[in-house]
């Protein structure tokens, strides 16, 4: 791993579970690369649908980066669905977005994101952002603890 750039944890300490959901499997496999160089567990699905059925019947995860271009269902439609799960979908949502609009808007705020990742990245922003959405204790977490 790159000298200055440590391993993630969870809030609590633990290695954090990340689901990378993306339909481009080149981009998947680069962020999924990424996010175990960082320490973390990765799981990965291919749609938005796959993202929802992980998420309802797998072990829990603790963050989520989701492309918001997906061919079955945007990220956005596939966050508001995966908060709709109650306390299995209250983690960390990171879209991994081209712009800002992308996610700035009534939809992005009601999807409940934690930041953004603006492609293409640098390793070092998508640790940044994955360091920021770990440590931070989530609002949705606490409503459902």
């Amino acid at each position: 791993m790159a000298g200055d750039v440590s391993y993630l944890k969870t809030a609590d300490g633990r290695r954090p579970r990340v689901a990378v959901v993306d339909a481009n499997m080149r981009t998947a496999t680069i962020t999924t690369l990424l996010v175990e160089q960082f320490g973390c567990a990765s799981i990965t699905a291919a749609s938005g649908e796959a993202a929802l059925a992980l998420i309802r019947n797998d072990d829990p995860v603790d963050l989520v980066l989701i492309d918001l271009e997906m061919p079955d269902m945007d990220g956005i439609v596939a966050a508001t669905l995966i908060r709709a799960l109650g306390a299995r979908g209250a983690m960390p949502i990171v879209p991994l977005a081209y712009a800002r609009s992308e996610v700035s808007g009534a939809r992005g705020r009601a999807a409940g994101f934690a930041g953004a990742i603006l492609k293409p990245y640098s390793p070092r922003e998508l640790h940044a952002a994955m360091h920021s959405a770990l440590t931070r204790k989530s609002a949705l977490a606490r409503v459902f603890a």
